[in-house]
């Protein structure tokens, strides 16, 4: 499989993936629940708003790099999809359920020889690009990712900003 080359992009369009890396070094709270479920505000978590985030950046796929072991409890919190928020405000359609669009968000897990060696933020980012490079590509080659957008869950800022 060749990567460098991608002669059916034009420079106008790109298809855009975000990627969150929660797999890693865990953080020192010694709570219960997984470091990106802590709670920032009432009944809103840190990967929300990290989800929330690529959705507003424009993403077209949204991919959760986490541990097997952590990805039943962040799927039943996250779902299988979010919304586009563009679509999901516009008030003025005749129909506004038919025109809204959804933003489908893949769990990768690290790969197992990988998890106690090489178990940092950096390598769930890089492993997300690939993972996200290789399954697109499978797909169609309309959905190879042409840039990626990172999204910490563990720095808070205002969205709005994007």
């Amino acid at each position: 499989m060749e990567i460098d080359e991608k002669p059916f992009h034009s420079e106008n369009s790109f298809h855009l993936a975000g990627i969150i890396p929660i797999a890693g070094q865990p953080l020192e709270y010694n709570m219960d629940w997984p470091d990106c479920m802590m709670p920032i505000a009432p009944d809103y978590t840190m990967i929300e708003a990290s989800v929330y985030e690529c959705a507003m950046a424009g993403c077209e796929t949204i991919w959760l790099i986490c541990n097997d072991d952590m990805a039943p409890l962040v799927r039943h919190r996250i779902g299988d999809y979010v919304e586009d928020p563009v679509w999901a405000s516009r008030k003025f359609e005749k129909k506004p359920r038919l025109v809204r669009t959804q933003i489908p968000i893949f769990y990768v897990p690290i790969h197992p020889k990988d998890r106690d060696r090489r178990d940092c933020i950096a390598w769930s980012v890089i492993h997300g690009a690939l993972s996200a490079l290789k399954v697109s590509s499978k797909i169609s080659k309309w959905l190879i990712p042409g840039k990626y957008y990172v999204s910490f869950p563990y720095g808070i800022f205002p969205i709005e900003e994007i």
